[in-house]
């Protein structure tokens, strides 16, 4: 039987810690998930936490959205060094007009190889960020940026608790050549389409307009 302690600790692991009803959704490989749990996320753990539009949520009442992005070539590199480009490509592509094709056993380099984006994140980019009348209120993070904009993020979630920020330890930068000129090959467009991005920006219900705000200084 478990004693008070210990009951204190996981009512306090598993509370909501979130004000509001949220959703944190992200391409993959960009470390949201611990921001996810913070906060209370409702599609942590479900087939929703890599919806390929926000459409996914019209039906949900009363909540507020996140999407996290960042660097595609760190985030592919990641989600083939914990052998998840499986489960992976399935998450990206469900409920959407295109079926998964099967990574299962598959390598980065004969993934490279087939010149294809099987994840489709470019398509998961395009269809959260250029949702500029959106159903709910929705926050567009930057994963590169988040240490300037962690305080930004956890406001509009309403969340008062300090989230601890972890950063990659290896870059995309540091692999060999072949595995640098593959993942330009298939991922540079939507790099540069997330380069141009600000660190942060929030789309509005209630206007058509998004307001961009300011990386908070260091």
């Amino acid at each position: 039987m478990l004693d008070i302690p210990q009951l204190l600790s996981r009512v306090k692991l598993f509370r909501k810690k979130a004000a509001v009803r949220c959703a944190m959704c992200s391409m993959g490989g960009v470390g949201s998930t611990a921001l996810a749990r913070h906060i209370g996320s409702i599609s942590d753990k479900t087939i929703r936490e890599h919806a390929y539009t926000p459409a996914v949520y019209d039906d949900e009442v009363d909540i507020r959205l996140g999407y996290m992005f960042g660097n595609p070539y760190d985030a592919v590199l990641s989600l083939f060094r914990r052998n998840y480009q499986d489960m992976h490509a399935k998450a990206m592509n469900v409920n959407s007009p295109t079926p998964a094709r099967s990574l299962r056993g598959m390598t980065l380099e004969e993934y490279l190889e087939r010149g294809v984006d099987e994840f489709n994140i470019e398509r998961q980019f395009d269809n959260w960020v250029s949702n500029l009348s959106p159903k709910h209120p929705t926050i567009l993070i930057k994963y590169e940026s988040l240490g300037s904009t962690i305080d930004k993020v956890l406001e509009f979630f309403q969340c008062e608790e300090p989230f601890e920020l972890k950063r990659r330890n290896s870059s995309w930068v540091d692999q060999p050549s072949r595995i640098i000129e593959g993942l330009q090959l298939i991922y540079g467009d939507v790099a540069a389409k997330i380069d141009a991005m600000p660190p942060l920006k929030i789309l509005l219900p209630e206007s058509a307009h998004t307001r961009t705000l300011n990386a908070v200084p260091s």
